[in-house]
């Protein structure tokens, strides 16, 4: 069955994880897309290597595209770089903003050659402002943007990037937002544009809940906060404790989190647990036997006896028991998997999250499948992450250059194919 963007062709001048992982929903939705890549290959396939130029990571962002190479720095590499534009409806660019010009992949370059065109441009951290032209990757902006702060772990006393990197793979999901709404655009209007993407702009986003300000209640308690901040600094006081009197202060609700939006240790693993309203905390209540605790003191002795006795009780039964249990009387819960247990949970498996592929180089896998889904336009499953190259001969001739031309290009090293 055709998908939802059956015809729409797309060309990824792009790495790593965010931007192609952004042309691998694309590809899920049925675009033709061709990953152009350097000689050397996307750094992705240098990781975990499971084959020559295959890797683990290249494996599961990239599948259902085409893949090229091509020397962006070489002389007659804006040949294919112009005839690529004019065969695309949408780029996909993700490079610093000082190479776009230099090698011809810059938004007002391609839509000389092609009007219609949509370029969606990645920076790390937005197109204006003092670093616009600094490379960035999803660490920096976890603690650039205050998301880190909250989210991640730590290890002698300091905190530890989060892992998977949730702005890399965010970003790739606004990304395919953006460009879907700009062919939108296009369809009533016939114009391309320009789309922006950050990973910035993704981590403030993601970090909605708690990257806020409201002068009315908050000028005051921050202002406190700030110089109470220092002080701990001042006198070597761990990032937990820190985070510890930020939660204490801050982060409205916080009792209810410790008790009631929180993961609890099993008899035999962990399980999940969420519920906020006034009827599913009772629930939980009925359900375990525990007293309700002074919620106006989320951190005084009675709410702290009432957390132990928690934590107590849910090591007497397993996971599948709690489970049971509180699904019985309508409390929201579930199972805590490790990553690879994830990949065959009956419920994933049920929605195709994960999908199962065969790679001509190193056999079966499983990776991510389409988050969203489309009852009248539902794109066939795509095949597997390309070899680096394997798409070049065929790819130049759809877009136009004569096959003299291609052999040149491949004596010049400008283009390569497999080996």
């Amino acid at each position: 069955m055709a998908g939802i963007l059956d015809d729409i062709k797309v060309v990824e001048f792009a790495q790593n994880a965010a931007v192609p992982y952004c042309g691998r929903l694309l590809a899920g939705m049925g675009a033709d897309v061709v990953k152009v890549e350097p000689p050397s290959g996307d750094a992705m396939r240098g990781l975990a290597q499971l084959a020559p130029n295959e890797a683990k990571a290249f494996a599961a962002i990239n599948p259902g595209k085409r893949a090229i190479t091509l020397d962006l720095g070489a002389h007659d590499a804006r040949r294919v770089v112009d005839a690529l534009f004019a065969w695309a409806d949408v780029a996909l660019v993700a490079f610093k903003q000082s190479d776009l010009e230099r090698y011809g992949i810059d938004d007002v370059s391609a839509r000389v050659v092609n009007p219609r065109l949509v370029h969606l441009t990645h920076t790390p951290f937005g197109p204006r402002g003092p670093d616009a032209d600094v490379g960035g990757y999803d660490v920096l902006v976890q603690g650039r943007s205050g998301q880190g702060f909250t989210a991640n772990r730590t290890e002698n006393g300091t905190p530890m990037s989060t892992r998977p990197a949730m702005n890399d793979f965010g970003t790739g999901i606004a990304s395919a937002l953006g460009v879907v709404a700009a062919l939108r655009h296009r369809d009533l209007t016939g114009e391309g544009q320009r789309v922006d993407a950050s990973l910035l702009g993704t981590a403030v986003g993601l970090s909605t809940p708690t990257v806020n300000y409201f002068e009315a209640s908050d000028a005051e308690p921050l202002a406190q906060l700030d110089e109470d901040m220092a002080l701990l600094r001042s006198v070597g006081t761990s990032f937990e404790d820190q985070r510890e009197v930020y939660e204490q202060r801050v982060v409205a609700g916080g009792g209810v989190f410790r008790l009631y939006f929180r993961h609890y240790a099993t008899a035999d693993g962990l399980i999940s647990v969420a519920g906020l309203s006034a009827g599913l905390i009772k629930k939980f209540h009925d359900v375990t036997g525990l007293e309700l605790p002074d919620r106006s003191d989320p951190h005084g002795a009675q709410f702290n006896s009432v957390v132990k006795a928690a934590d107590e009780l849910f090591l007497t039964r397993t996971t599948a028991e709690w489970i049971g249990a509180l699904r019985a009387a309508g409390f929201p819960c579930g199972p805590y998997n490790m990553p690879h247990e994830a990949i065959n949970d009956e419920q994933i498996r049920a929605n195709d999250f994960i999908i199962d592929l065969e790679h001509p180089a190193f056999g079966k896998y499983s990776a991510s499948g389409e988050p969203v889904r489309f009852s009248a336009a539902q794109a066939d499953k795509v095949g597997p992450s390309p070899g680096l190259g394997q798409h070049t001969v065929e790819v130049l001739a759809e877009i136009g250059i004569d096959g003299g031309v291609v052999d040149q290009l491949m004596a010049d090293g400008v283009v390569t194919t497999p080996e």
